[in-house]
């Protein structure tokens, strides 16, 4: 229990640091306005830190579960890159090797999880009216087993160690805090090299004309490459959440995806049912 608090008090100081920096950051982008948190905006920061404590995400999930995955990609006998590939490259060449695998593979993880069945629970991440830094922590559990599998099983093939590993998604993490976080800089000649807030909030944009855009997590040539770019200027002011917005709350955030399978499921047995009438008749 006492680990517990250390751990919540830990976090709460992480949180509060990157509060003070991305509102510092936002002021200087968009003056007094930025300093304004509303209750829609109060809201959606408790939602995402229970969100956050619950599922574990953000690291700590990846951390458990980056152990396993990497067992089980040894186990499973899958071809890996001999060290002595990498003893004489310095560690900035195996960091951007590994993001560029990485983000390549969670491109089309990211993909996939737009398609019908995964929906659900990717949903829940693109549910946030108010999208703000926090909003990385907004994610279902059953999303991040995906995602860390797909960490695990894009970069175990370099020949990686764990600690290799987790270091990567520290990495990504703290990018990912910064292109959710309310600021509308686009990084101006490198737009297209790494992702900004402006093109990751296009991907949150609730406008049907951003639907399905944006995939990339890291490197957006990736969707200039496979046909999903979007970025037609400033998203400052865009809604964001999906069509079907759930209540911005704890318990019907946690409760969406089965809900959303169930009805999904019901469906389907119910088109069975009309075909199966169908032959007999």
């Amino acid at each position: 229990m006492l680990q517990y608090l250390q751990d919540i008090a830990w976090q709460l100081g992480f949180l509060a640091v990157l509060t003070a920096v991305f509102t510092a950051l936002a002021f200087l982008s968009r003056g007094r306005e930025a300093l304004r948190w509303p209750k829609s905006l109060r809201q959606s920061a408790v939602t995402n830190f229970l969100l956050l404590q619950f599922s574990s995400l953000n690291g700590a999930l990846y951390l458990v579960l980056i152990a396993p995955l990497s067992l089980a990609y040894t186990e499973l006998g899958l071809p890996v890159l001999q060290a002595e590939v990498w003893q004489d490259q310095p560690i900035w060449l195996k960091a951007l090797v590994a993001l560029l695998v990485y983000d390549f593979g969670i491109y089309w993880v990211h993909r996939f999880l737009h398609t019908s069945w995964l929906w659900p629970s990717h949903a829940v991440h693109l549910s946030d009216p108010e999208l703000h830094f926090l909003s990385w922590s907004r994610g279902h559990f059953t999303e991040q087993l995906v995602i860390a599998a797909a960490l695990v099983f894009t970069t175990s093939w370099l020949g990686f160690g764990l600690e290799e590993i987790a270091g990567l998604a520290l990495i990504k993490g703290l990018h990912q805090y910064y292109v959710h976080s309310k600021l509308d800089w686009d990084h101006g000649i490198f737009r297209e090299v790494l992702v900004s807030p402006q093109f990751h909030r296009w991907h949150h944009a609730n406008v049907p004309e951003a639907y399905d855009k944006n995939f990339a997590s890291i490197f957006p040539f990736y969707d200039r490459l496979f046909g999903t770019w979007y970025n037609p200027g400033s998203a400052i002011n865009v809604p964001t959440g999906i069509e079907d917005n759930p209540p911005n709350d704890f318990v019907t955030q946690t409760l969406y995806p089965f809900r959303a399978w169930a009805r999904m499921l019901k469906a389907y047995r119910a088109q069975l049912q009309r075909k199966a009438r169908g032959r007999v008749a």
